[in-house]
C-alpha cells in the first residue's frame, strides 16, 4: 500500500467517530452480534463470497477494538492525532504512517516527558487501528524523552495547590473534554492526590480497585505476589491504598485514611469529599474490582490542572499535578506544628520534604514554640 493510501489526521478522528457510532448502534449486527453462535458466524462467512468475508471480518475487528477502549478514552486520542497531525502539515509530510525520524522532532517539541510519553501511546493505538506495524519508540525518540525529562522543571517545585484552590479547582465545571464522567472523574483524582499526598502520574492515575479477597494484613503482600500496581479498598471506617512500590519505598507502603465527615479540624484532606463516604462509593459504582479506577490520561490531567488553577490564582512558577501533593504538604504544615505529621503524611524518610513546605515558616514556628515555654 502506498502513503496517499493512508488517511489525514483528521480522516483518522472522522473514521474512530464513525466507528463508536456503529459500535453504540451496531454491536448486535452481523458477525459482530455477541449473541450469534460460532456455528452460525462460520455459516454467514462461508455463504459469502471470500472478499465479502474478508470484509465481514475485518468490520467484526474493527468493531472489537473500538468497543475494548471506552468511547470517552477516544477523545483523548484525538488530542494527540489533531497535535500531530498540525506538526505533520507544518513539515509538510505524510500524516500517516508515522516516519520514526520525523517523530524525534515532534517529540522535541514536548516539554513534558510523561505527556510526550502519552501523546506516543496514543499514537501507536492509532496506528493499530489502522493496521500500520511501525514501531513508534525508536532508540532516537527513547533519548529525546530521556533529555525532556533531565530539562524538565522539578515537579516538586510546582506552586501548591491548597485546600482553598482546591475548593475552586473542584467547583469549577469547565473541562476541555465534553465529558461529565470525565470531570467527575478528574474531581476524584484530585482529591485522591490531594488527600493521601500522592504522585498524581505514577501513584494515582493507574490506581486499581482491590480484589473482594483484599485486606489489610495481607494486602500489600497480595498485591506484590500478583504483581498488582495496586490496591484501593474499604476496611470499616477506613480507605486503604497499597501501592506495590512507591519513590521513597520500593518495599511498597499501605496508606490509610478514615472519615472526615465529622472533622472539626483540616488535617490531611478537603473535608467534603470523605474517603470513606465519597471516594470509595465513586469507585465502587464506576469500577469493576481489579480494574483501573481512571480513564483519564495524564495530558488531559495536566491541561485541566494548568487550565481550572490559572482561572483562579495565577502562579509564581508554575502548575503541575505534583501542585496536589505540594499543596497537602502546605496546608498539613501551615495547621499541625507537630513535622511528624507531615513525615508521616507524605511518606518522607530524608529532607526532600523540605522543598514542598516554606521552611522558613517551620524554623519561626519551632521558635515562637520554644519562647512560649515558661517556668514552672
Amino acid at each position: 500500500m502506498s502513503a496517499l493510501a493512508y488517511p489525514t489526521g483528521s480522516e483518522v478522528i472522522q473514521m474512530l467517530t464513525d466507528a463508536m457510532e456503529r459500535a453504540k448502534d451496531g454491536s448486535d449486527k452481523g458477525i459482530r452480534s455477541i449473541h450469534m453462535p460460532m456455528k452460525r458466524k462460520l455459516e454467514a462467512l462461508e455463504a459469502a463470497s471470500p472478499m465479502v468475508a474478508r470484509e465481514m471480518v475485518r468490520d467484526a475487528v474493527k468493531h472489537l477494538k473500538v468497543s475494548s477502549v471506552k468511547g470517552e478514552t477516544w477523545y483523548q486520542y484525538f488530542r494527540a492525532v489533531r497535535s500531530w497531525s498540525r506538526y505533520a502539515n507544518a513539515m509538510c509530510i505524510a500524516h500517516f504512517p508515522i516516519d520514526t525520524t520525523e517523530l524525534e522532532g515532534y517529540v522535541s517539541l514536548h516539554t513534558n516527558a510523561d505527556t510526550a510519553e502519552c501523546s506516543l501511546s496514543a499514537l501507536e493505538k492509532v496506528q493499530r487501528y489502522l493496521r500500520i506495524d511501525s514501531r513508534l519508540r525508536t532508540k532516537g525518540v527513547q533519548e529525546a524523552i530521556k533529555g525532556i525529562r533531565r530539562e524538565q522543571k522539578a515537579t516538586h517545585k510546582m506552586d501548591p495547590i491548597t485546600s482553598q484552590l482546591l475548593d475552586k479547582i473542584l467547583a469549577d465545571t469547565k473541562f476541555s473534554t465534553p465529558s461529565k464522567s470525565l470531570l467527575r472523574e478528574f474531581n476524584a483524582l484530585a482529591v485522591l492526590s490531594y488527600v493521601f499526598l500522592l504522585r498524581t502520574n505514577n501513584e494515582a492515575l493507574p490506581l486499581c480497585r482491590g480484589l473482594e479477597t483484599d485486606a489489610p494484613h495481607s494486602a500489600l503482600h497480595d498485591v506484590k505476589t500478583s504483581k498488582r500496581h495496586s490496591s484501593v479498598f474499604r476496611f470499616q471506617q477506613e480507605l486503604h491504598i497499597v501501592l506495590a512500590s512507591r519513590k521513597s519505598k520500593q518495599s511498597g507502603e499501605v496508606l490509610t485514611r478514615g472519615c472526615t465527615c465529622k472533622a472539626t479540624t483540616v488535617t490531611v484532606g478537603w473535608r467534603s469529599m470523605c474517603p470513606v463516604h465519597y471516594l470509595w462509593p465513586f469507585i465502587q459504582n464506576t469500577t469493576e474490582p481489579g480494574r483501573r479506577v481512571f480513564q483519564l490520561t495524564y495530558p488531559i490531567v495536566l491541561e485541566n490542572v494548568k487550565l481550572k488553577a490559572d482561572r483562579h490564582q495565577k502562579p509564581v512558577i508554575g502548575w503541575g499535578t505534583h501542585s496536589f501533593r505540594r499543596g497537602a504538604a502546605h496546608d498539613i504544615n501551615d495547621e499541625n506544628p507537630d513535622l511528624g505529621v507531615l513525615l508521616r503524611a507524605g511518606s518522607w524518610t530524608s529532607g526532600t520534604f523540605k522543598e514542598y513546605i516554606d521552611w522558613s515558616k517551620v524554623q519561626q514556628k519551632g521558635m515562637t514554640q520554644v519562647s512560649a515555654v515558661t517556668d514552672e
